[in-house]
């Protein structure tokens, strides 16, 4: 049996207009993160960054849909 886990990161959109790449560099430090825990032949379900109100039950749906046994929250 192989192991699923989530994976979604969190900030607040507000801020990235005055972050000067900040959202991008949380993206890219979370795709790390993934490539990381799935090179331990861990399936990764990524939601992606969760930066707002909206993004919020969307990244909950997609984690519930995927069946993960764990979640893990990048900040």
């Amino acid at each position: 049996m192989k192991i699923k886990v989530g994976l979604f990161g969190i900030g607040l959109d507000t801020y990235w207009a005055q972050s000067f790449g900040f959202p991008d560099n949380l993206k890219n430090y979370q795709e790390q993160i993934k490539t990381r825990i799935a090179s331990y032949r861990i399936e990764v379900a990524n939601a992606g960054m969760v930066d707002n109100h909206v993004k919020t039950p969307k990244a909950a749906d997609f984690l519930k849909s995927q069946d993960v046994e764990i979640v893990f929250l990048y900040l």
